[in-house]
């Protein structure tokens, strides 16, 4: 069910991606590849998905667009998460949180350190992660975030539990208690194989 919904989705963002193409729309064409990228990102078709982001990011430097560049960094950052190429994700999210500064954006520069954090963490570098999830869980509070919050805790005691530089039990115990609500946007490592869903 979820496959089929997949393969529509992705039936429907290339028609639109293709009038985007047809009549001229720059930025319709931009927000098609996004689509089209995430589409192909939730099948596990990684390469592909990265294949989309890139023309998204293209089309946003294209046109000075600011916020889609930053998205696009994002995601592409994500999508080298997944493959398990922990530097390049680090360097792309690294130029994403430098946007959301630039921009403005609190709620896309906490993404974007709990993004470093989750990568530095999946490098075995648990100092770093600790330091980007914790500025992740102090603007998440700031902007009112709970889902984020939950998950910049539940990181949090991840990376305290990966290095022997552990909160005291209190904090520890109080990150725990806050994890029931936790959503934790971590993902190991995946590689594209030949039994990944295809669309026929």
């Amino acid at each position: 069910m979820v496959a089929g919904g997949l393969c529509k989705a992705i039936q429907y963002h290339t028609q639109c991606l293709a009038i985007a193409k047809e009549v001229g729309d720059r930025a319709g064409e931009g927000r098609a590849n996004g689509n089209l990228s995430n589409a192909y990102d939730s099948q596990g078709h990684l390469a592909k998905a990265i294949e989309y982001h890139t023309q998204h990011l293209a089309i946003a430097k294209e046109m000075g667009d600011r916020v889609e560049k930053g998205k696009a960094y994002g995601n592409i950052g994500n999508a080298y998460q997944s493959l398990g190429d922990f530097s390049k994700a680090i360097e792309y999210h690294g130029q994403d949180l430098a946007i959301a500064k630039e921009v403005g954006d609190r709620a896309g520069e906490g993404m974007a350190y709990g993004n470093l954090g989750n990568a530095y963490q999946s490098q075995g570098d648990f100092s770093k992660a600790i330091q980007y999830h914790a500025q992740h869980l102090a603007i998440a509070k700031e902007v009112g975030d709970r889902a984020g919050e939950g998950g910049a805790h539940g990181n949090l005691d991840n990376a305290y539990q990966s290095t022997s530089a552990r909160p005291s039990s209190t904090t520890r115990n109080d990150w725990r208690l806050q994890r029931r609500w936790a959503t934790g946007r971590g993902r190991a490592g995946r590689t594209e194989t030949s039994e990944l869903a295809t669309c026929t």
